[in-house]
């Protein structure tokens, strides 16, 4: 009687869990929904049939509810979910998901637009390092290196004895002293114009834009010899030295020697004039540059400079070319100071700590001379440069006439005459904004100072300690045998002796 009622029990039991298990079915093929999605799936899916959501009565249009690209434009992804910044308790809450709710029912383009503005775009690579140098992003901090990624909102910052050289993707160059520290703000490319905002929070940089003019025969050694070689091959002296020496007989290798002949240098400058004349016609638009510093903000279109600021202490700056079309202004602190000061000599100048006055400097300190010494001959730099704007920057800017194609296959977003308000708002904004800085920082300096910690409010040689030590020791040994030998290597050889001296 027991085995009975038990079977019994079990059987009902058995046919209870066939009646849920086919009501659980009913219910997940009612919402099309898959109770069980296996690893690979074949053939045209229907996870939601279309005769409910095209029905007439659910009066529900798809296209108007979300609108979104077919592909994402590049550097942006499909998912707009900010993991690493997500918080459980908002995700979870009814409450927002409510508001949130309301605001994408009102904006059909609400995936795009949040694309768009969570979206950095591509601002520079670093061509060079030397030491160490370091990218924050956010709180992430990375060590940088060949070709490392400089995108909008990223800060640079180089330690002692340290120097980076950075390219930028309008081809203009840009080298961080030691000890200096530089936010990348916005890179924005308009019809005609590209327009870069960066923030100099201490230290000094040199900022040298493409200009179309062919660089001179010049046979004088380089002066950054620091930063030498780069990792481009093609770009350093040693390869036109080995070409060369691959072609000659010994008569002529030593006659090359006894006549300190500068084949080579020839021969690399031959080739930077030739790519400059390749990539000048696709190279069109004009570079403007605004640095912004605590107590001086400096506007740059298509001249060369030298600028300072130590923190609590003054900002020196000095416009390096004097060429038809550049335009150089000064912009000083104070909530009411609007007047805008060009500067058209190539001379020092020195902005008070306060922000409020500025003037030319009758004597030079020695700190100011030898750092502008150290980027005054550069070939292997521009040689560089022009390699990478073949390879970068003309395939950029070539497309910035379509904007659809520059989003989609580039990532930039094309600025029409919202490009000219963005840099008025942007001079106003931050004289306002920097004149309030000025007078938090001083408080906070007088504070570390009364805690007996010290701050650095004069120039001193650790700006270029390193590299003119370098210089200075290369010129003494610019003809030794170990010298020489470079020329010697196979395309092997070479190679390694890059990756040992152009990285450190």
């Amino acid at each position: 009687m027991k085995k009975l009622f038990w079977s019994a029990f079990a059987m009902s039991l058995i046919l209870q869990s066939s009646y849920l298990l086919a009501q659980s079915e009913a219910v997940d093929d009612f919402l099309g929904l898959e109770s069980e999605i296996m690893p690979a799936l074949a053939g045209e899916q229907g996870f939601t049939p279309s005769e409910m959501h095209e029905a007439a009565s659910w009066q529900v249009n798809e296209k108007n509810v979300v609108q979104d690209l077919p592909e994402p434009n590049k550097g942006q992804n499909f998912s707009i979910i900010p993991w690493s910044s997500l918080e459980p308790t908002d995700w979870l809450s009814i409450n927002t998901w409510l508001l949130e709710r309301d605001i994408k029912d009102k904006t059909p383009d609400w995936k795009i637009r949040l694309r768009e503005a969570s979206h950095k775009e591509l601002a520079a690579k670093f061509l060079n390092c030397r030491g160490t140098c370091s990218v924050y992003r956010g709180s992430n901090k990375a060590q940088t290196q060949y070709l490392s990624r400089v995108l909008e909102g990223d800060e640079i910052k180089t330690e002692k004895d340290s120097v980076a050289w950075i390219y930028f993707m309008d081809g203009s160059l840009m080298r961080l002293s030691p000890e200096s520290s530089l936010s990348v703000h916005e890179f924005n490319i308009g019809k005609s114009e590209i327009f870069i905002l960066v923030r100099l929070n201490q230290g000094h940089f040199y900022w040298h834009p493409r200009n179309k003019a062919e660089y001179p025969q010049e046979f004088s050694p380089e002066t950054d010899t620091f930063s030498l070689p780069l990792m481009i091959r093609e770009a350093n002296q040693p390869f036109y030295e080995r070409k060369i020496f691959n072609t000659q007989t010994d008569f002529e290798r030593l006659s090359e020697v006894m006549d300190l002949d500068e084949r080579a240098v020839k021969d690399q400058i031959a080739y930077l004039n030739k790519l400059k004349n390749e990539n000048n016609p696709h190279l069109t638009h004009r570079s403007k540059i605004m640095i912004v510093s605590p107590n001086a903000s400096v506007v740059s279109s298509e001249a060369s400079f030298d600028y300072f600021y130590l923190p609590g202490g003054k900002s020196y700056f000095k416009k390096r070319t004097l060429e038809l079309g550049e335009e150089f202004s000064l912009h000083l602190r104070g909530y009411t100071s609007t007047e805008v000061h060009t500067i058209s000599e190539t001379q020092w100048y020195e902005v008070e700590a306060n922000g409020k006055s500025f003037s030319q400097m009758l004597e030079v300190p020695g700190h100011l001379q030898i750092t502008e010494l150290l980027t005054k001959r550069i070939k292997t730099m521009e040689l560089a440069r022009e390699i990478w704007v073949k390879e970068f920057s003309v395939p950029i800017l070539m497309t910035a006439v379509t904007p659809e194609i520059l989003a989609r296959d580039h990532g930039y977003r094309i600025w029409n005459e919202d490009l000219l308000k963005r840099f008025n708002f942007l001079v106003e904004y931050t004289r306002r904004i920097e004149t309030t800085n000025l007078r938090s920082l001083e408080n906070l300096l007088t504070k570390l100072e009364s805690s007996g910690e010290t701050v650095k409010k004069e120039l001193s040689e650790d700006n270029y300690r390193a590299s003119l030590n370098h210089y200075l020791l290369g010129l003494k040994s610019r003809y030794d045998g170990k010298r020489m030998r470079v020329r010697e290597m196979n395309d092997l050889q070479y190679y390694v002796w890059i990756l040992k001296n152009g990285k450190w």
